[in-house]
Formats: structure tokens, C-alpha cells, sequence
């Protein structure tokens, strides 16, 4: 292992915390009885990552557009019509995409920019899709491609994008930047973070179901130090 820490854009956390992460996470078992008893911590899986909605691989149906309920990020009804009225948009990028491409190869071949901006261009220039932010649209998608799409909120973006230039971190506010420009050039670099941990993110997935994605893995990881769980 390189170090003893993960890293994530500006923060960082224990390896063996961050195991302890997504062991907790991914533990259906504990999920479904929490959910059933009523109490302690419910985690969306597998009731986003298996969300079975009839859909293929570029087919967005009304239940695609409802996975990201079960991540706590709407939509709501206003959210829900303007996706439907972007579907066939949204549908034709993902049929340019191979079900089977990683970020780490569309990052080295140079077409991550294209690909990921031209799928959530729908949300631009600002306010284009009433109801509907970047944190909704990707929960929405990332279902689709779940090796090339990475999830994204609030929590994700306080571990990348600071206010003002603060060492570690690769982002800055940037004021209307759209969101083709900014959610490609996020990708790029969880890709780094990723490549640059490789084996530790390896053993990380580990604990995680088999069919769990890397990108997957590292998005509970942000979003726990995102929302500042290292420190507790």
C-alpha cells in the first residue's frame, strides 16, 4: 500500500476506516433489517444498485428516473418532467457509450470530455432543466454505465472544489462554468485518484459485493469524508 491513508481529492482517511465504510455500507443484510426495525443507519444498497426497473442498457423508463430516491436526491415532480422530456436526448448519448467502458480508459483515450459532457449538456445553460441539478441527472445515469459515470454531490465536491485555491485541492468555484465543462474535468480527476491508489481502492472493493463498481466504492468513501466522517 502506499500509505496508510486514502485520498480523495483535499481529504484523505484511514485505510482501515475506510473499510470499515463500505463493509458497513454494503452490508445488505444489516440494511434490510435496520430498515425493517426502524432504527440505526439504512444505506441505499441494493436498493439503488439493484433497482429493477425493465429497462436496458439505453432505455431510460419513469423507474430509471426514480433510482435517485433511494439515494436521497429526488427527483421531484417537476424533476420527473423535465426528464421525460429529455429522454430521448439522454437516451441517444448512452447509445454511443459501450456498456463495458471504464472512466480510466475513456480518460487515457481522451473521450471522457466528450462523452460525459455531452450527457449532462441537458442541464445547460443554468436552470435549462427545471427541477433537475448535476447530483440527480448522474444518479439517474450512473445506473446506465456504472464504470464510466460517477455519482456526485454535495459531499463529493467538498472533497475536489473549494472557494478559494487551497493546496490539495485541484478545483475551484468557478462561476458559470456549465456543467459539461465541470463534470468531465471532476471525472478526470477521480480517475487520478484512483490510478494514483489503485491497489488500496482494489482491496477496498474488496468488502464490497463482487458486482460493486470501483466507482461505486469510491463514492461512499467521498461522500463519508465529504461530509466530514473521518474526523468522528
Amino acid at each position: 500500500m502506499t500509505d496508510q491513508h486514502i485520498h480523495v481529492g483535499g481529504r484523505r482517511v484511514d485505510i482501515e476506516k475506510a473499510s470499515f465504510w463500505i463493509k458497513d455500507y454494503f452490508d445488505e443484510t444489516a440494511n434490510r433489517e435496520a430498515a425493517a426495525l426502524g432504527k440505526g443507519p439504512v444505506y441505499a444498497y441494493p436498493a439503488y444498485d439493484r433497482l429493477a426497473t425493465g429497462s436496458g442498457p439505453n432505455e431510460l423508463n419513469d423507474g430509471d428516473l426514480l433510482a435517485p430516491l433511494v439515494l436521497n436526491a429526488g427527483p421531484s415532480i417537476k424533476a420527473v418532467y423535465s426528464l421525460q422530456s429529455v429522454r430521448p436526448a439522454l437516451e441517444r448519448s448512452l447509445a454511443e457509450i459501450p456498456t463495458n467502458l471504464t472512466l480510466h480508459t475513456a480518460v487515457e483515450k481522451g473521450t471522457h470530455t466528450k462523452l460525459l459532457g455531452d450527457l449532462v449538456s441537458v442541464l445547460d445553460p443554468f436552470g435549462a432543466l427545471p427541477g433537475v441539478q448535476l447530483t440527480t441527472l448522474v444518479k439517474v445515469l450512473h445506473r446506465k454505465r456504472p464504470l464510466l459515470i460517477p455519482l456526485f454531490d454535495d459531499n463529493v465536491r467538498r472533497c475536489y472544489w473549494t472557494r478559494e485555491p487551497t493546496a490539495g485541492y485541484p478545483m475551484t468555484r468557478v462561476r458559470n462554468r456549465r456543467d459539461a465543462e465541470f463534470f468531465p474535468l471532476l471525472a478526470g480527476f477521480i480517475d487520478a485518484d484512483l490510478e494514483r491508489q489503485r491497489e488500496d481502492w482494489t482491496v477496498l472493493a474488496s468488502h464490497a459485493p463482487a458486482d460493486t463498481t470501483l466507482l461505486r466504492v469510491f463514492d461512499v468513501v467521498a461522500w463519508r469524508l465529504g461530509r466530514g466522517d473521518a474526523g468522528r
